[in-house]
């Protein structure tokens, strides 16, 4: 009986260890949307991918497009998209994947409109 409690207490503690190596990461894109038309496109885009990363294995890794309420009198970085990625490994899998590289390409020219000029974080989760 010791040494399964033994076992059990060694193999939380590893569990521990790589649950802590894996932190969980937010990427943060702030740019400015240019028009309504423009914005409805890159939302479809969005849903495509996440859909994408489902069938590609990372359930819980996914995009959200987010926007100031328009009573808001900030006038640059008005729109992001914050990237939610449970870990180090799983931002570089889904960034490296095929499915994920041929959404790009497809959608280069209307994503194009988001990457320039926007302002790009990548945080980590602080214990």
């Amino acid at each position: 009986m010791k040494k399964i409690i033994f076992l059990l207490m060694i193999s939380a503690m590893g569990l521990s260890i790589k649950a802590s190596a894996q932190k969980a990461i937010n990427s943060v894109h702030f740019y400015d949307v240019k028009n309504a038309a423009v914005e409805k496109t890159y939302i479809a885009s969005i849903k495509e991918i996440n859909a994408i990363m489902i069938e590609i294995g990372f359930p819980n890794n996914y995009y959200t497009y987010m926007k100031l309420n328009e009573s808001d009198t900030t006038s640059t970085y008005r729109s992001c998209t914050i990237g939610h990625w449970t870990s180090d490994q799983a931002y570089k899998a889904i960034h490296d994947n095929a499915k994920f590289k041929a959404w790009g390409a497809k959608n280069k020219d209307n994503n194009a409109v988001f990457i320039t000029g926007q302002l790009y974080r990548k945080f980590y989760t602080v214990d």
